[in-house]
């Protein structure tokens, strides 16, 4: 597996995100500009996005897209301001992040079907 496409999911416009080369995707009843995809099409769950936010877009992608992927292609999904890094280091500006942010699968994950990312605390 060697090609990988991250969807990274908000629920608003960001110019920063747009900036990061990434495949955008947009919730809510706000209005996306052609650089998003949005889950309004096909079977979806966007009524209940007032609730459940980025996770109807999860939802929409299992059930209208993944069938277009075949098994060589990682997929994997970020939020607006949690993104996969390809390694620990903290981000103190967006050219760390832009230099940062994951544009290749580990080659570690080389035996692995998913990979889930480290829990994050909120407390």
């Amino acid at each position: 597996m060697n090609s990988l496409n991250i969807f990274c999911v908000t629920d608003k416009p960001h110019k920063h995100l747009e900036a990061l080369n990434i495949n955008l995707a947009g919730v809510g009843k706000r209005q996306f500009s052609q650089k998003y995809i949005t889950c309004l099409n096909g079977k979806n769950i966007q009524k209940k996005e007032k609730h459940y936010s980025e996770l109807t877009f999860h939802y929409w992608f299992w059930k209208n897209q993944l069938k277009k992927f075949n098994n060589n292609i990682w997929i994997g999904f970020c939020q607006k301001r949690r993104f996969w890094l390809k390694s620990d280091t903290k981000i103190k500006n967006f050219n760390d992040l832009k230099k940062n942010i994951l544009k290749v699968p580990h080659k570690s994950w080389k035996n692995y079907e998913s990979i889930i990312c480290k829990p994050i605390r909120l407390d």
